[in-house]
């Protein structure tokens, strides 16, 4: 019995590794990371040392005054910043009721001293939707030069003239900003060695991508050209359409094979608009590589004003309507889709649409899987899933499964 209160009573998470402190003080709020400092004499200053600090709406505290909670908020984390001793990696800040960006100012002016490596600012305010602008960033960010990680998200992004960008970016991602289309170029191209480019806009831009490192680009929103000039080296691209026009002549102005492009997502695809559809097959003509493919149409049982924000809906898009044999009929007879060996197809309910997963199962010598989700349209009848088993099929293994809803059966 002695003995088992001998090794009860042994503090042996005190006794564990400085990074092991670390590690779990990253796992709480920031406020209980704090509070650890009760727990020994050895856990009562870890906290100063955090090289990760989050806040966000877990760090309030609940108050029936919504000013009373956003003050303490204000000042615990002056506070906390103040007495912290050595150097901050990371800092994110997602906080939906900061209206002001004075004391994100100051914050930042504290961090600017500590090696910011990654930083994350996520502060729309109560009022916030996609055609309201945002925040002033704080032009401190901008020297912030040893960076690797930038999120900004409902900002209004206007650098200095002197800004010439960030030599060790290697992620940036950008959500809902207010931001004009040569800042937001220029941002790009000073950023040499980015790998990964995230931008998720509502304003329409005709926008040109120059990163010759870049290997993921996500992009969402309603562009009215998307030119991707110099990214010799993406790997995985996604885009999504919103329910505005594209232009859609991109890829016939500029002939780019992307050989290293190994995944491709499309969402809100509608094959029955030319552009997009012209825009969509070059950029498979001209990625030899291609192994995952993954195209959704709209969610007809999604109204498109959630995508905005507020309860005003876009008018309805005016575009050249693509016949359903375009795919074969502007595609080369010897090609193939050599490489493929995934694809997903979510929302099929059209003849353009099942003429698409006619052109697919076509050309693809390789394929092993293809999933197709029937939109509700169809009801429970299994004629389109009998049209889609009576396709061509250059992949003899290939398994066709079918999901509608829930019920999902297998080929």
């Amino acid at each position: 019995m002695s003995k088992l209160t001998k090794f009860s009573s042994k503090d042996i998470i005190s006794d564990l590794p400085r990074s092991i402190h670390d590690l779990i003080l990253t796992k709480l709020p920031i406020r209980d990371a704090v509070r650890t400092s009760v727990l020994s004499s050895k856990w009562r200053y870890q906290w100063k040392t955090m090289t990760e600090l989050v806040y966000d709406d877990k760090s309030l505290c609940l108050r029936d005054d919504k000013n009373v909670a956003e003050k303490e908020f204000v000042d615990f984390i002056m506070r906390f910043l103040m007495l912290h001793d050595g150097p901050i990696l990371k800092f994110k800040l997602s906080a939906s009721y900061l209206k002001e960006s004075t004391e994100i100012y100051q914050w930042l002016l504290v961090i600017s001293m500590k090696d910011i490596k990654e930083l994350v600012l996520n502060v729309p305010g109560h009022k916030w939707k996609w055609d309201y602008p945002g925040l002033s960033i704080p032009r401190i960010i901008f020297t912030f030069q040893k960076l690797n990680r930038l999120m900004l998200s409902a900002f209004t992004v206007k650098p200095p003239v002197e800004f010439q960008g960030y030599p060790c970016l290697k992620y940036l991602e950008l959500h809902g900003v207010t931001i004009t289309l040569k800042v937001i170029e220029n941002l790009i191209s000073g950023c040499p060695l980015l790998e990964m480019f995230k931008f998720c806009n509502m304003d329409k831009l005709a926008l040109t991508i120059r990163a010759p490192n870049l290997k993921h680009l996500i992009v969402e929103g309603n562009f009215e050209d998307l030119y991707l000039k110099d990214t010799p080296l993406v790997v995985a691209m996604s885009i999504c359409f919103y329910p505005l026009a594209w232009r859609g002549d991109i890829l016939r102005k500029v002939p780019v094979t992307y050989d290293y492009l190994k995944s491709i997502e499309i969402g809100n695809m509608d094959y029955e608009d030319l552009d997009k559809v012209v825009y969509v097959l070059h950029l498979l003509l001209q990625s030899p590589n291609l192994q995952e493919l993954q195209i959704s149409s709209p969610d007809l049982s999604l109204d498109v004003r959630d995508m905005y924000g507020h309860g005003e809906a876009p008018d309805p898009p005016h575009y050249k309507t693509a016949d359903f044999d375009i795919w074969e009929r502007q595609c080369p007879a010897d090609f193939t889709f050599k490489h493929l060996r995934t694809a997903k197809l979510s929302h099929i309910i059209s003849k353009n649409e099942m003429e698409f997963v006619r052109f697919l199962l076509g050309r693809s010598p390789l394929l092993e899987v293809i999933s197709i989700s029937l939109d509700t349209e169809y009801g429970e009848t299994l004629e389109p899933v009998n049209e889609v088993l009576r396709f061509r099929r250059a992949s003899p293994g290939v398994e066709i499964s079918f999901f509608q809803g829930s019920p999902r059966y297998l080929i």
